[in-house]
C-alpha cells in the first residue's frame, strides 16, 4: 500500500499568540520533532500564516502554502488530499504534537489493515493522532469546511480501526504552559 504523509502546519496559533512550531524542546523545533516521527518518504507540510519561518526552517521538503489558512484546519487537510489525491491513504499529522516517535507512527502503520477503511491512535480509548485515511474517504473530507478535521466523517463511518498507543497521541502544543509542561517532562 502507498501511503504518503501530510503534516498540519497552517493554523494560526492563536491561545499561544506566536509561531508555536518553531519552539524548541530539548534544543529542537516542534515542526522538526514531528518531522522525524513521519515515516514515508512522500509527504508534504502544509503551511499557512507563519510560512516564512518554516521555509526558512526546513530544507529539501515539499511545502505547500495555504492562502485560506485563516478558514481553518479544514483548508490545509484539503490541499493535503489534493496533493495526494492519486495515493491509496495518507497519515495526517499535526505539526503541534511534538511527542510522536517514529516508532509510534510505524505501529499505527503496521495496524492499518485491508478492512480498515482509517486507523486512528487512542488513548485510553480516546481518538487521537495522527490517523491514517484510505482513499476512499477523500472526496466527503474534500467536502470539509471550517476548523475541523476528518473526525466527523470518521465517526459515520464502517470499519474504522484503532491502535491503542499513549499519552502520545493526544498531546498538543496550543499554550506557552503546554510547552513548558512538556519541555519539563522530557529533561526529566
Amino acid at each position: 500500500m502507498t501511503i504518503a504523509s501530510i503534516i498540519l502546519a497552517g493554523g494560526e496559533a492563536r491561545r499561544f499568540g506566536k509561531n508555536k512550531l518553531i519552539e524548541k524542546i530539548n534544543g529542537k523545533e516542534i515542526i522538526l520533532r514531528v518531522l522525524d516521527a513521519v515515516p514515508t518518504e512522500e509527504r508534504a507540510i502544509i503551511v499557512g500564516k507563519y510560512w516564512e519561518d518554516i521555509l526558512k526552517l526546513i530544507q529539501n521538503e515539499i511545502i505547500i502554502y495555504n492562502p485560506f489558512w485563516k478558514s481553518g484546519l479544514s483548508s490545509s487537510l484539503k490541499l493535503g488530499i489534493k496533493f495526494f489525491y492519486n495515493y491509496e491513504a495518507v497519515m495526517v499529522f499535526l505539526g503541534d504534537m511534538p511527542l510522536i516517535t517514529k516508532d509510534i507512527s510505524n505501529r499505527i502503520i503496521k495496524s492499518f489493515k485491508d478492512m480498515c477503511v482509517a486507523i486512528v491512535p487512542t488513548y485510553s480509548g480516546i481518538w487521537g493522532n495522527p490517523v491514517i485515511l484510505r482513499k476512499n474517504l477523500f472526496d466527503d473530507i474534500m467536502q470539509l469546511t471550517g476548523d475541523k478535521g476528518a473526525k466527523d466523517i470518521l465517526k459515520t463511518k464502517k470499519n474504522i480501526c484503532t491502535v491503542e498507543i499513549g499519552k502520545e497521541v493526544l498531546t498538543d502544543v496550543d499554550t506557552e504552559s503546554d510547552l513548558s509542561l512538556i519541555s519539563e517532562k522530557q529533561t526529566l
